[in-house]
């Protein structure tokens, strides 16, 4: 199997784990690389379960990806789905905290989302099941879990979740933050330390190099919540003359891209590229300001949104056991993914009772499918109008009874009246109707203004906190 070279970038990043501004780095880098390109590679850990990275980028839907059709530069990301499987039909929540809740603990929402940026303290989360399963456990990257700062609630800790050790913007919410971009600031197992200069990503990605290296002897389990490509719209240092949000977007994908390759470049130099399986996939669609070329057809951002651009998400795997240059069709939803980092790491009791099921059989090509439908019940609190809604690859039913034909690829979404579904819509929209029907989940949580608590309504007859009270609270979601 041809496997990711080392790259220049690659060392560059490594080098400032030491602690050298990022100019000291490259200069440094100079000499790094020439005997790291004439040193041995080092030889694979070739016995035990295989290291397991998750690679969660920020605001990024199925048209941001080249291999899917899209208009962007992605030949890192694209080079997984050459070498790996492509999955065309994985589906996250449309926004990012229900999104990363559901992730996190293989359970709908309704069982345990509670509020915006918010994860309970006592939750079991994939980073538990790694950890409990003998890996030493690492994430890098983006948190958005102990709190919005408007209802009093205090979240779960990095490592309450299970992470031995953990790099990461935005900790905590409303407190001294700085940026997630330039200047960034960053919480290296929980201290939290604001840089004057240099680029976030670039230092989220030198602690996740880092952390591979240092445990290359034994299984990892590394969840990496990039904090590309979520406005705002900015340069990247491989972009600095780009104007514009459309341009800088362009501009982040490939950054983004490039640390992939960065990524998967390290794990090439510490012989490690045989016994990991890599996932990248995206927390939810694309933010609703930037319109992409996907295959020929505009396909306009749907974060936020309950329609097909606001869930559908690149999915691809990559390693040890998973077939080369597939293309699968099956449907993936987040709930899956810790039963089948479980099952990867061969003790899938461990994942308890979740909503999800195993991908595992699928993504090595021992198994067709392993589900039929998806169910949302989506309650943000958050800006977002709550729904609840099951979905196939091409049919949709929501709660209020829109039954829509899905146009997978230009994300259009078609009503069917009643009179209409014949044959095969027919008998989608009765599969569907159980699914709904049957799914005990309770009644949708109204909240999407939880800063209004206690401001005068812009609506008199509903709660500030339903209708709003004229104000946003700049969001960082």
């Amino acid at each position: 199997m041809a496997r990711f070279s080392l790259s220049l970038a690659a060392l560059a990043l490594g080098t400032m784990i030491a602690g050298l501004p990022p100019a000291a780095a490259q200069d440094s880098a100079r000499t790094d690389t020439l005997a790291t390109a004439l040193a041995p590679t080092p030889a694979p850990r070739t016995s035990g379960p295989p290291n397991i990275i998750l690679i969660l980028a920020d605001d990024f839907g199925v048209e941001g990806i080249n291999a899917y059709g899209g208009e962007y530069h992605t030949p890192n990301v694209d080079r997984l789905a050459t070498e790996g499987t492509r999955f065309d039909n994985a589906h996250a929540m449309p926004l990012c905290s229900p999104s990363r809740v559901r992730l996190m603990t293989g359970q709908e929402n309704w069982r345990n989302y509670e509020a915006f940026g918010y994860l309970a303290p006592g939750q079991r989360t994939f980073g538990n099941v790694m950890k409990d399963a003998g890996y030493v456990t690492g994430i890098v990257g983006k948190w958005q879990l102990m709190g919005n700062g408007f209802d009093g609630r205090v979240g779960i800790t990095p490592e309450a979740a299970g992470f031995d050790e953990s790099y990461l913007w935005q900790l905590q919410a409303l407190t001294a933050k700085g940026s997630r971009y330039w200047g960034p600031t960053r919480a290296g197992n929980g201290t939290a330390k604001i840089s004057e200069e240099g680029f976030g990503p670039d230092f989220d990605s030198a602690k996740a190099l880092d952390f591979i290296s240092r445990h290359k002897d034994k299984p990892f389990f590394l969840y990496y919540p990039m904090v590309l490509v979520h406005n705002p719209w900015v340069q990247t240092p491989d972009s600095m003359t780009a104007e514009g949000a459309k341009d800088r977007f362009n501009g982040m994908v490939s950054y983004m891209d490039r640390l992939v390759g960065d990524l998967m470049a390290r794990l090439k130099a510490e012989g490690l590229d045989r016994n990991t399986i890599v996932i990248f996939t995206g927390d939810n669609g694309t933010n609703r300001q930037i319109t992409s070329m996907r295959d020929g057809h505009p396909v306009r951002g749907g974060k936020g949104t309950t329609a097909i651009n606001g869930t559908h998400v690149p999915f691809i795997a990559w390693g040890p056991g998973v077939p080369q240059g597939k293309i699968n069709a099956a449907l993936v939803d987040f709930t899956d993914l810790l039963p089948t980092f479980a099952d990867m790491a061969g003790q899938p009791a461990l994942a308890g009772k979740v909503d999800g099921v195993s991908q595992w059989p699928v993504i090595a090509g021992k198994a067709g499918s392993a589900r039929g439908s998806i169910f949302m019940h989506y309650a943000p609190m958050w800006q977002f109008k709550p729904e609840r809604f099951a979905f196939d690859a091409t049919w949709k039913l929501y709660g209020d009874g829109r039954f829509v034909a899905m146009d997978p690829i230009s994300g259009v979404e078609t009503e069917v009246p009643a009179d209409k579904r014949k044959g095969e819509a027919a008998r989608r929209y009765a599969a569907l109707r159980k699914v709904l029907d049957e799914t005990k989940d309770g009644p949708l949580d109204p909240t999407r203004y939880p800063w209004c608590e206690g401001q005068t309504s812009v609506d008199p007859g509903k709660p500030a906190t339903v209708a709003g009270c004229g104000r946003t609270p700049g969001g960082e979601e």
